[in-house]
């Protein structure tokens, strides 16, 4: 299946792979594209996740964006403030989601510090308020 996914996506064939990976369930598709980015470190896979976003703007979606950009494809210029735009967009479209706003204080730990101090402090008093026994917020505080 990643191999094919990784054909479609290289080929620029992002209708074919946007109706392979529906089949897929969220961890299956974070896995493979983040493999995928870590082997190749090639930027089409942003693209891919791109594209996916023009049909359909879903909080995953945003995530997997964000997820590609700070992590296999963190050396690219921009990449953390682009990485940080998807997270935020992320929580802004699933504001219930926790694990996202865990998420988004990883923007705090970065060298170009995206998330300030007193933002990262605010939101994890939030993150504890919804989900008091969460190790990720309590370093905020």
């Amino acid at each position: 299946m990643k191999t094919r996914l990784e054909k479609l996506i290289i080929s620029l064939n992002f209708t074919e792979a946007k109706a392979l990976v529906d089949s897929l369930n969220k961890v299956e598709l974070e896995n493979y594209l983040l493999d995928l980015c870590y082997e190749s470190e090639n930027i089409i896979y942003y693209s891919f996740v791109f594209d996916m976003l023009k049909s359909k703007e879903t909080s995953f979606i945003h995530y997997i964006a964000s997820i590609i950009l700070s992590q296999p494809l963190c050396h690219i210029e921009g990449a953390y403030q682009a990485a940080f735009y998807h997270a935020k967009k992320a929580v802004e479209l699933d504001e219930d989601d926790i694990e996202l706003k865990e998420y988004l204080l990883f923007f705090n730990d970065i060298p170009d510090k995206l998330l300030s101090n007193q933002e990262a402090k605010t939101l994890a008093k939030e993150i504890i308020n919804l989900n008091p026994k969460s190790e990720v917020a309590k370093q905020y505080i």
